[in-house]
């Protein structure tokens, strides 16, 4: 009787790399760039606000100067 050899598919090894971070499939730096982008437009926003509200306290003391130098 003739022997015959079986020859198994033998895969190298190879191991899993395990990471205490969750990969993602999006980018994080997609988030990073939107959530800059927003607190950008709201600090644009407060400060807009801020130059507003200046401005108008600007323009009532110069009424006011206005009047006190009238009044001399």
């Amino acid at each position: 009787m003739l022997r015959t050899t079986t020859v198994a598919a033998v895969r190298a090894f190879k191991p899993v790399q395990v990471s205490a971070i969750p990969r993602r499939a999006y980018s994080d730096d997609a988030f990073k760039k939107k959530e800059t982008a927003e607190e950008a437009k709201y600090f644009r926003a407060k400060e807009a606000e801020e130059i507003k509200k200046l401005k108008e306290a600007l323009a009532a003391k110069e009424k006011e100067i206005a009047a006190l130098k009238n009044k001399k």
